[in-house]
């Protein structure tokens, strides 16, 4: 193809180079230069290469007329061409005084290498070369390329096959269509259709085996998006890719709320430097060349991110009365959807939902509730939500000071509830429910025994009311003992007292007996019990009674005298007997009158006069009556014992809480002839006689 033969028209004096002296490209008129189009050659195996070069020198030098003596071409270091064996008889020169053409036929792919152009004057200062010289490639591709060429009125595609390398006339192409020959044989192929789905190729006869590369329209057009997961502030990568020849253009799209893409970039990648959650949405690209154009299909771009703008609601709102039911949920903005975590006061409470359903609600839900959402990319916590309940109170009762209450100290009984809304207070004494104090504490600044008892706290608010109690019991020390002797007054030789010790004290107090004189304590117990008496018992005994808080003594004299026989005291107990006997009789015959019925007119005769005849020997007999008085004394343990005097009326009296109670007269009727007397060994009998006029 003589097109391609290289031309020499042009001198760049950047190519050259003086070989001896010190001088720059082109001074002193000294020089050598090559044409662009042949610094580097492509030639096929085989091929003629042909190279030239130009070069000047001035004709008066250092008082010398410049004349060429030898010019030669050269790729190892000053070796003509023609002297080497590399390239014996394949290699011609065609010199004049200013150009030099050099010719290598048959070429090797061992003749790649750099060729240099020298020349020698008749001046010794006069040798010189040029650089860098032509560099030939020798190649058994021819490197063909097809070249596209669009004419957009009316739409038509020219391919052209194009090689740079040397090619030895005359040349003949094949198209080929899919890899398959095409009727055409020029170098140009002209294209009907835009959007082509057919590859193109070119090559030379013969030569078939090394065609160019394809060209064909986008194909297999897809946009990637790295890294795949994409994450608020991370750097996302859109890439728009195809299968092109020649290389594609490429404009990326952002569908907008229309479904119309919006041009976002014309270039082949779109980089996120630090994605958004308002960058999620729908790509897609188009990549075209002068063949055609292709879009790829649609991607999402999802911005995944922590959780944001977390806050807790409640439904219903407001205060929730006791008993009702009431969801808490958690709002969040989170992409993936995030979990909940459910506090109230700081403590965790429930785990996954966003709702938190109370079914029947307490005083023990009020309180402040707040949550936590939380996914792979992060976590929030909403502001806490006070959850007001209205519930009836719940009360209950304390002691200040705790313990023990003692006699004198101050004291406060406090009435505390869980009320919503807050209770008010109302204090009550249990006996007789007497109001004491409408507040929440009671004060006692000085409590004292008779303050002992129960107490009562009510709370009430508009939900309900509830009542508490609280025991008081004061503590104090024992109060001054007193103390008594059983039987009292003086005591006979021989028999046995009881001293009794009793003192009022909380707690109950212990007791211990001592007695004058002596350190050892007679007893331990509220009585002590001296039996066989003697006169050495005689003296004064002290009881002390104590408990934790204080003690307090009391003492008693105990007098022994000398005893008197026992037949009087068996007397003594035989006339109490008789007169207890007299007394039986008495109202047993009082009962018996008052129940005998009158008589009833017309009645027998016999019968009245019988009736009158008892009458009679009733009243008889009670002109024999004798009496006696006993009188008992209240509390007295031991009966005193007196002498009856016959002779006199006695009245049976019982001295209680200083009045004389008059129990009964007693009259005894005739007495029946030669009675029989019981035969009962353990009877005591008496005999009274009324006495005659003037005894």
């Amino acid at each position: 193809m003589k097109g391609a033969a290289m031309s020499f028209s042009a001198v760049i004096c950047g190519v050259v180079v003086l070989l001896m002296a010190a001088d720059v490209c082109g001074q002193n008129g000294w020089g050598v230069t090559y044409s662009p189009s042949s610094l580097s050659i492509c030639a096929l195996k085989g091929s003629t290469v042909e190279m030239s070069c130009n070069y000047f020198y001035p004709t008066m030098f250092k008082q010398t007329n410049i004349k060429i003596k030898e010019t030669f071409w050269f790729t190892k270091e000053f070796v003509d061409l023609k002297d080497d064996t590399d390239y014996s008889r394949r290699v011609k020169y065609n010199c004049t005084n200013t150009s030099c053409t050099l010719k290598i036929f048959n070429v090797r792919q061992t003749d790649s290498q750099n060729y240099k152009f020298r020349f020698i004057t008749n001046h010794l200062e006069g040798k010189y070369k040029g650089s860098p010289g032509v560099s030939l490639s020798v190649t058994v591709d021819p490197q063909l390329q097809v070249k596209v060429n669009r004419f957009n009125n009316p739409i038509r595609i020219q391919l052209t096959c194009h090689t740079d390398c040397l090619l030895d006339p005359p040349v003949s192409y094949v198209w080929l269509e899919d890899e398959k020959e095409h009727k055409e044989k020029n170098n140009n192929l002209v294209l009907s259709s835009f959007n082509t789905i057919h590859r193109y190729q070119c090559a030379i006869r013969r030569r078939e085996d090394v065609p160019s590369p394809a060209v064909y329209a986008p194909q297999s057009t897809v946009l990637s998006v790295t890294p795949s997961e994409t994450v608020e502030g991370s750097t996302v990568t859109l890439t728009c890719s195809c299968d092109a020849k020649p290389e594609a253009k490429y404009n990326i799209y952002r569908m907008n709320e229309d479904q119309h893409g919006q041009l976002v970039s014309t270039e082949t990648q779109l980089v996120f430097s630090s994605i958004q959650v308002s960058d999620s949405g729908k790509y897609y690209c188009t990549a075209g060349n002068d063949l055609g154009s292709r879009t790829s299909p649609i991607i999402d771009i999802n911005v995944k991110y922590g959780p944001k703008n977390c806050s807790v609601s409640v439904k219903p709102s407001g205060s929730v009365e006791e008993g009702k039911s009431v969801t808490l949920t958690c709002s969040s903005d989170a992409n993936p959807a995030a979990s909940y975590t459910w506090y109230k006061e700081n403590q965790i409470i429930s785990n996954g939902s966003k709702d938190f359903n109370i079914l029947s609600i307490g005083s023990e839900h009020r309180g402040s509730y707040s949550c936590k959402a939380q996914n792979l990319y992060g976590e929030c916590n909403s502001s806490p939500l006070f959850l007001d309940v209205l519930y009836a109170p719940n009360v209950s009762v304390s002691i200040t000071p705790s313990g023990e209450i003692m006699e004198g100290n101050q004291v406060t009984l406090t009435c505390s509830s869980d009320a919503n809304p807050a209770a008010s207070y109302t204090w009550y004494r249990g006996k007789d429910n007497k109001l004491l104090e409408s507040n929440k504490n009671l004060i006692f600044n000085s409590i004292n025994v008779n303050e002992s008892g129960q107490y009562y706290c009510t709370a009430i608010n508009n939900r309900g009311e509830k009542k508490s109690s609280v025991s008081v019991d004061v503590k104090y020390a024992p109060r001054s003992p007193s103390v008594s002797q059983s039987p009292s007054g003086h005591i006979m030789v021989g028999s046995s007292v009881t001293l009794t010790c009793s003192s009022d004290a909380n707690p109950a107090a212990s007791y211990t007996w001592y007695k004058e004189g002596e350190e050892t304590p007679k007893a331990s117990e509220e009585q002590f019990t001296i039996t066989n008496i003697q006169n050495e018992h005689s003296g004064k005994y002290y009881c002390t009674a104590q408990n934790n808080i204080g003690r307090q003594n009391t003492s008693l004299s105990v007098t022994v005298v000398a005893g008197q026989s026992k037949l009087v005291v068996i007397v003594t107990i035989a006339s109490i007997l008789l007169i207890m006997i007299f007394l039986l009789i008495f109202l047993i015959s009082r009962k018996w009158r008052t129940s005998t019925p009158p008589p009833k007119p017309g009645g027998n005769p016999n019968n009245i006069e019988q009736l009158q005849q008892s009458q009679r020997s009733l009243s008889k007999s009670q002109e024999d009556l004798q009496y006696s008085s006993v009188r008992f004394l209240k509390k007295q343990r031991d009966p005193v014992y007196e002498n009856f005097q016959p002779g006199k009326t006695a009245t049976a009296h019982l001295e209680e809480e200083g009045e004389n109670i008059e129990y009964a007269t007693v009259k005894f009727g005739q007495r029946t002839e030669n009675p029989e007397p019981e035969d009962d060994s353990n009877a005591l009998y008496s005999v009274v006689n009324k006495p005659k006029p003037g005894n």
